[in-house]
């Protein structure tokens, strides 16, 4: 008999695995999504729980069907430069990937994706495609980008850090060039990293690798082909890179 999976839990889903597919459970309300021969199949309390729950839920389940098909999704935001190569800015929420992205964007980069994107092989090449979420920039931003306050009644109810959407993706595919692992801090720093710390670093960003199933050996596989084959940096940076950043990244290139 096969042993149970440990669960995998991110957030408010939790994933376990069984002979069967996998079982998405939520955290707080009691709601399921089943993976069931590659279909998401509602589960016991999904139709009656909220919208956020039934979200979260669903979130995860694309997520794992994209991934049956070889695209995996890594929690950055991406943004393509001037030559057509792709820049993942990647980290943990508030690690300023929508500012970054957005001050790019506004000197003429082109948007791939925010928040999420989905990385594959094409041809040999780590490709990242776009991902579904819009670009979301805080209106703390204003007062250095005042076509922000016209935004303004946009705000998403509820949300914390007061983000509205700007809108300008008009890339859907674009092989990577470089990853940035962001960090807020007090003095702007750049360090390349090697590809045991880079793998490490994505799997932090790509939490879904862990989901012990069939597709997990090949989403690692490209993972460790990322790191060892894309240059990667940990990127330290203040308030100046909002003036500074494409000259700090030309550096880079």
């Amino acid at each position: 008999m096969r042993a149970t999976a440990r669960p995998w839990e991110w957030e408010d889903v939790r994933a376990t695995t069984d002979r069967d597919g996998i079982q998405l459970a939520h955290t707080v309300e009691p709601a399921e999504l089943l993976l069931r021969n590659g279909r998401l199949v509602r589960g016991a309390g999904y139709d009656t729980a909220s919208a956020t729950a039934r979200r979260s839920l669903a979130r995860v389940g694309a997520i794992l069907r994209l991934r049956a098909r070889g695209r995996y999704l890594v929690h950055a935001a991406a943004v393509v430069d001037p030559n057509g190569g792709a820049w993942l800015l990647a980290g943990d929420s508030g690690s300023g990937k929508s500012t970054l992205a957005w001050v790019l964007v506004r000197q003429g980069w082109s948007l791939l994706g925010d928040d999420g994107v989905l990385i594959e092989d094409v041809d040999g090449l780590v490709t990242a495609r776009a991902w579904r979420d819009p670009l979301r920039v805080s209106l703390a931003l204003a007062g250095r980008f005042p076509e922000l306050n016209a935004l303004t009644s946009q705000v998403a109810a509820g949300d914390p850090r007061a983000r509205v959407p700007v809108e300008r993706q008009v890339v859907r595919r674009a092989p990577v060039q470089t990853i940035l692992f962001l960090e807020r801090s007090q003095r702007d720093r750049v360090l390349r990293v090697g590809p045991a710390l880079a793998l490490a670093s994505l799997v932090r960003q790509s939490p879904w690798v862990l989901i012990d199933d069939g597709d997990a050996p090949a989403h690692l596989t490209l993972l460790a082909a990322t790191a060892e084959s894309v240059p990667a940096y940990h990127f330290a940076h203040t308030e100046s890179q909002l003036e500074t950043l494409p000259r700090t990244l030309a550096m880079l290139s």
